[in-house]
């Protein structure tokens, strides 16, 4: 095929999309179908788009994708990829223009930020009866005290509707329960995926503490770490946490919440000391910009997410955090070196 994918990203990073699209699913589902990617121009997003477009290349699966994001730097992002038959690019500041789009599947990638989104997005979903999973991080259980150590898909905890911090948290909340609402009313299959951190380089922007982590590794630099950053979370590679949402959008019941998680459990200190002791031919060092921050008793639950419920559908995750930090620095220099 022209502008065949493994022709058109460095070996790394296309290594990567392969193991999902060659070793980890059954792309059958998807077989001649159209499927909408709203946020791909992230991290998650681009995985997926090209995790479809090498099982095109491979197993002549005939997936027409559609890669919805916000901004024109989607076409930059992709490249040559652009230039191909089976994707199509469509830039919308609210997803306002999606009402004449035509999908068989929904992966939304990215929250929304205003009712207009959501209103869109849903009605999208709505009038072509897409089977649907949609995404959230989990900032979206809120402030949970449980008296566990980890937190389950029926766990909702506070949310301060007077923090402003807390906006897209509410606006996400009621994304979610008009979802599930519209699933239960008009059986549509629509699922719910709360994300823990996702690590893995993108190529495209250093916002991520984690990402940063792993740039100044790739530049020699000394790690900083911060006040809060031996906070301890749940943690998935990139290609794990697209094969957990297939699993999902495949498998998953209609109407259901499934947390994403590998079982890693770490922080970015934590992975500051690996890249330290991995790659310790760089002589890099661990500078702490002030103390670290102490956790009181009364804190709440910690982001650690179960996932049991997502083993039950057929989930088993393949990277484990030191092969995760060792890949997303290997396609790291390998953006740095084009």
């Amino acid at each position: 095929m022209e502008y065949e994918v493994k022709k058109l990203l460095k070996p790394n990073l296309y290594n990567d999309i392969e193991t999902i699209a060659k070793n980890e699913n059954d792309f059958s589902p998807f077989k001649n179908k159209t499927i909408l990617i709203i946020g791909a121009g992230e991290l998650l997003g681009f995985y997926f788009s090209c995790a479809f477009l090498v099982s095109n290349d491979i197993n002549s699966t005939n997936v027409k994708i559609i890669a919805v994001d916000k901004s024109d730097e989607i076409f930059k992002q992709y490249g040559k990829l652009t230039y191909r038959n089976d994707i199509e690019f469509v830039v919308s500041e609210n997803y306002s223009n999606l009402a004449t789009i035509s999908a068989d599947f929904v992966i939304h990638t990215k929250k929304p930020k205003n009712d207009n989104e959501i209103t869109n997005i849903l009605g999208l979903i709505k009038n072509n009866k897409s089977s649907a999973v949609i995404c959230s991080c989990s900032d979206i259980y809120g402030d949970v005290f449980n008296g566990r150590d980890t937190i389950c898909e029926t766990d909702m905890g506070y949310c301060n509707c007077y923090n402003s911090e807390y906006r897209d948290i509410q606006a996400q909340r009621i994304f979610e329960s008009t979802a599930l609402i519209l699933a239960k009313e008009h059986q549509l299959d629509i699922k719910l995926a709360h994300m823990c951190r996702i690590f893995g380089y993108s190529g495209f922007s250093e916002n991520d503490r984690c990402e940063k982590i792993f740039s100044d590794v790739t530049n020699k630099h000394n790690i900083v770490i911060e006040q809060g950053d031996n906070i301890v979370e749940s943690y998935i590679y990139v290609t794990d946490a697209v094969t957990a949402l297939l699993k999902i959008l495949i498998s998953g019941k209609n109407a259901e919440i499934y947390n994403v998680s590998s079982g890693i459990v770490a922080s970015n200190h934590i992975i500051a000391q690996y890249c330290v002791k991995m790659f310790s031919d760089l002589a890099i060092k661990i500078v702490y910009k002030n103390k670290l921050k102490t956790l009181s008793p009364m804190a709440s639950t910690l982001k650690i997410l179960e996932n049991e419920k997502l083993k039950s559908i057929g989930f088993e995750p393949k990277v484990d955090l030191q092969n995760g930090i060792v890949k997303s620095v290997k396609v790291l220099l390998e953006e740095k070196s084009k």
